[in-house]
């Protein structure tokens, strides 16, 4: 059977290169002597027409990067002539930002050499800007392209929408059909989606280049997930790695990330073996964006491995971020042995083995074994007379638990007043001491803290009904009686409805 499939995506990728005026790709080898040359672009922000009653705006704003994280969430305030400028803190091409203009615009935009965003309060028509439309207008160096790609986003979006959700969900058959008919279904929506490329850039012909690019991006990345597990075939695998990104954008950072797991998934190995493996694989310049993904993965050995993923690298930009993001991460565990160090002394308590009292009101406990998980909770509460408990069972490898706990930690100073004590038990399951309490000093996250043996956990959470998965959370309120269900996220909470799930009545 002819695969379809290959033939177009090599087919597509071969017309990004008949173009003239494109930018280098991230893999391009002049990208090495252009970054190093280069300085940060910057971002203007104008909101004009501005209501009386308002004096200035907020603003958010979401860089895609490559690094440890890869988004960095940044805020600002326009002053009082409605302006902000913004220099972005890397100075990688097209760096794609997701921008929120207070409550009148957002917008997806690409910074590479200087970018205006204005906002005419004046000319908005429904009283909020999404994308594109009247009151919204792009300028500078990158205002034409800004203003294409922003028009794209919406162009047909619910119908697009679908065919994405479609083709992410293709991974829910893939053990149901034959490799045949899988390749065929991926082929099948993969046409669908390019045709609303081709339809857009009729009347755009100049920025094919670019759609197209990010398209490839996001079917990829799906495609390295797919196959994570057993490997792609051999053509499918030459043409997704030969896929060469041109921005710094939400999908371009995704498909090195997937491709860096595909790879190790499918080629087992040590970290050293892996570092190599992607030079050989794919060659110094796309191997060395991929080893940037060590950084993520292995941050909390960073003293001993990131020097060796430094030393691994050859070109000089991905080599400067990950030598930045080794003096960070060095000068946050500075910070977390200070805290230790400032911390005090438990006194004894029935509720694990008392560690150390930290100056951001958090008290660590280590819970080996019990023999009496009932014992235990009467202890907690005990400990809490006439407070409610919030419990909140995570893991220091759960990405949902990581990215709740901030919002835990707001919700706890913002209702300080009220008689709820927070208690963070964290299973040993594939982590060490030192990782949580490192985790949660560098969180600086207040309550009571126990980092618990799994089985323990397992216990516990049968005994109060809790989720078996993670995050997993239980109240219990100041009457001993256990809730499993009112809270699902702590990110969904405001004060209201923190007392409806404490039952606080006041």
């Amino acid at each position: 059977m002819k695969n379809l499939l290959i033939l177009l995506f090599l087919g597509w990728s071969a017309s990004l290169f008949a173009q003239k005026n494109i930018p280098y790709t991230l893999e391009d080898k002049k990208i090495d002597t252009y970054l190093m040359n280069r300085q940060p672009a910057k971002l203007s922000i104008q909101v004009q027409n501005l209501p009386a009653e308002v004096k200035k705006v907020k603003i958010k704003y979401v860089l895609a990067q490559l690094g440890i994280d890869s988004q960095s969430e940044k805020y600002g305030e326009t002053d009082s002539n409605g302006k902000l400028a913004i220099t972005l803190n890397q100075n990688l091409p097209y760096q794609q930002i997701w921008l929120s203009v207070g409550e009148y615009a957002y917008a997806g935009i690409y910074v590479n050499e200087g970018l205006t965003v204005t906002v005419d309060v004046s000319k908005m028509k429904n009283g909020f800007i999404y994308f594109s439309g009247a009151g919204l207008e792009f300028s500078g160096k990158d205002g034409a392209f800004n203003t294409v790609m922003n028009d794209a986003v919406v162009f047909k979006k619910e119908e697009r929408e679908k065919l994405y959700n479609s083709f992410s969900n293709l991974r829910n058959i893939k053990e149901k059909v034959s490799p045949a008919q899988f390749v065929f279904k991926i082929d099948s929506i993969s046409k669908e989606i390019m045709k609303f490329t081709e339809l857009f850039t009729v009347t755009h012909p100049d920025y094919k280049w670019a759609i197209e690019d990010e398209v490839l991006s996001e079917i990829y990345q799906q495609l390295c997930l797919f196959y994570s597990t057993d490997g792609m075939p051999a053509k499918l695998y030459t043409a997704v790695s030969n896929h060469k990104p041109h921005f710094v954008s939400n999908g371009s950072v995704a498909y090195y990330q997937w491709l860096h797991y595909y790879t190790k998934n499918t080629n087992r190995g040590s970290f050293a073996n892996h570092l190599t493996l992607f030079d050989k694989l794919y060659g110094q310049q796309k191997g060395d964006i991929l080893s940037l993904f060590f950084l993520k993965e292995d941050r909390d050995q960073f003293s001993e491995l990131y020097p060796m993923i430094i030393n691994n690298l050859q070109t000089r930009w991905t080599k400067r971020i990950a030598t930045e993001e080794l003096a960070i991460a060095s000068s946050n565990q500075k910070k977390i042995d200070g805290l230790f160090a400032a911390g005090q002394k438990i006194e004894d308590v029935n509720i694990g083995k008392p560690m150390i009292k930290l100056p951001f009101k958090a008290e660590l406990y280590e819970l080996d074994s019990t023999t009496n998980i009932e014992s235990f909770l009467q202890s907690l509460k005990s400990k809490n007379a006439n407070k409610a408990l919030m419990i909140d069972f995570w893991a220091t490898w759960c990405a949902p638990c990581l990215s709740d706990l901030p919002f835990s930690k707001c919700l706890h100073k913002d209702n300080e007043d009220l008689p709820i004590e927070y208690v963070y038990i964290c299973t040993t399951n594939a982590s060490n001491v030192n990782l949580w309490k490192n985790k949660v000093a560098e969180l600086e996250l207040a309550g009571t803290h126990i980092f618990a043996d799994e089985k323990v956990v397992a216990k516990l959470k049968t005994l109060v009904s809790a989720t078996s998965g993670f995050p997993s959370y239980v109240v219990i309120d100041a009457k001993g009686k256990v809730n499993a269900k009112v809270v699902s996220r702590m990110s969904l909470l405001n004060r209201e409805s923190l007392k409806a799930a404490a039952g606080i009545n006041e």
